[in-house]
């Protein structure tokens, strides 16, 4: 662990950025990307909902958690009432309240009958 983390900043030293690995790593990244890279390192984690909020925790900028939780709440609005429930800033949190307030994106359609 120690080696990757030594060549990882190695290469930012150099000037190259290497591509993200872990959700850590995309602190390293300019805003825009960063926000990017944490939404698609967390992402693939909704079906655990634990080790979502325990990544999410490991992101020290509040703004950044809310931004991330909201991005996930409106990509998966079945999932919005708990992702929303994290957020921590009032803004964000309004945005969550217009997301629960629309159920009908968390409904799915209905399979229909076999003929």
């Amino acid at each position: 662990m120690a080696a990757a983390n030594a060549v990882w900043l190695l290469t930012l030293a150099l000037g190259c950025t290497p591509s993200p690995e872990t959700l850590a790593d995309c602190a390293a990244l300019a805003e825009g990307p960063r926000e990017e890279c944490r939404f698609t390192m967390v992402e693939p984690m909704l079906s655990d909902m634990a080790a979502v909020e325990q990544a999410v925790k490991t992101i020290p900028e509040s703004l950044s958690r809310d931004v991330l939780l909201y991005r996930l709440a409106v990509a998966h609005p079945d999932r919005a009432s708990h992702l929303c429930r994290m957020t921590e800033t009032a803004g964000i949190q309004e945005k969550c309240r217009q997301v629960l307030g629309r159920p009908h994106l968390s409904t799915r359609p209905r399979p229909k009958p076999p003929q």
